[in-house]
């Protein structure tokens, strides 16, 4: 390869990753929204209620795992994403001690309340699905508001079927998720 035409392949791939860079690191205002759990947890139950499924619990833990996913879809501007699989999911949510036994995650953009967003799940097949898993306990929910961008409003919903008890490293002995009232 002549010098011209390594100059031209070196100046693409630079230019290249330096696109990738910028979409990568462009900082975007992100708010965590504070949503009012309990009614996201009283409308998930009535809809598995509906369906002759036990209710959930509310999971401290799995609320921090919705939040992080929430904060890095609303940063992307989108949903598409490899962290939502379920090997990156499994990875997410069993830090610091925490096992679960089953797993399931929501995903959802645009929404602008619960309410909404719970519709556009228990609409959509696949979200449905994981709204009537029978053999997850827990939830955890989160929302993320981005000030720019095609959807703003970025939410998560992360359940799971915790194994008990848990103990978190470098802690006492606790059994894990505490509910919240």
């Amino acid at each position: 390869m002549n010098f011209q035409a390594t100059a031209a392949v070196l100046l693409a791939a630079t230019l290249a990753g330096c696109a990738s860079f910028q979409s990568e690191t462009k900082k975007a205002e992100l708010t965590q929204i504070a949503i009012n759990k309990q009614e996201a947890l009283r409308q998930t139950n009535a809809w598995r209620a509906q369906h002759s499924l036990p209710p959930l619990k509310l999971d401290p833990h799995l609320s921090q795992v919705s939040q992080d996913m929430a904060n890095h879809i609303a940063r992307r501007d989108s949903l598409k994403t490899r962290r939502h699989s379920s090997t990156s999911l499994i990875r997410r949510t069993q830090t610091n001690g925490y096992k679960s036994k089953a797993g399931a995650e929501n995903l959802g953009a645009g929404y602008a309340s619960i309410s909404a967003a719970m519709t556009g799940w228990k609409t959509s097949p696949d979200h449905n699905k994981n709204l009537l898993n029978k053999y997850v306990t827990h939830m955890g929910i989160a929302r993320t508001n981005r000030a720019d961008g095609t959807y703003r409003n970025f939410w998560v919903m992360t359940l799971a079927a915790p194994e008990e008890p848990v103990v978190a490293k470098g802690s006492a002995a606790a059994t894990l998720p505490v509910q919240i009232r």
